[in-house]
């Protein structure tokens, strides 16, 4: 089981917040480097959550069990995370369009891509909040 302090809990934490610092900035620069703000951002913030998912994460499926609640919905997470990624590299704004109201900037960022990381860190950060309470009420 992860545990506060553990070293998958503080490596999966780590690539977490790499992730979403790099949303954050892909959302309030022009550009980043070597990655840019376009959907090499949104790879690069996708390939970090789900590293982060994997170390301390979905790792923990075979101990709590697949069918366990918490794996189940970070399983759904997961999903809807890959749907939003391909919805921002392929331009699909009619799946992207109900996010974008909730998009920082309102009418600014009508970039699918740029919607696409603002909903990819928001699911990677409520996974990690789900993570953070799984290991705090871990026995």
């Amino acid at each position: 089981m992860v545990k506060p302090f553990d070293t998958n809990f503080f490596i999966g934490s780590i690539l977490v917040i790499a992730a979403l610092s790099v949303a954050f900035l892909a959302m309030t620069r022009s550009e980043l480097p070597i990655v840019g703000t376009g959907v090499g951002a949104l790879l690069l913030v996708g390939v970090l959550g789900m590293a982060g998912c994997a170390v301390a994460g979905i790792s923990q499926a075979p101990t709590l069990g697949w069918t366990a609640p918490v794996i189940v919905l970070g399983t759904v997470l997961g999903v809807a995370a890959l749907l939003v990624i391909a919805a921002g590299i392929f331009g699909w704004s009619g799946v992207l369009q109900p996010i974008s109201a909730f998009v920082p900037g309102g009418a600014t960022a009508t970039n699918p891509t740029t919607t696409a990381v603002f909903a990819l860190a928001a699911i990677i950060a409520a996974k990690w909040v789900i993570g953070i309470a799984m290991a705090v009420t871990a026995r």
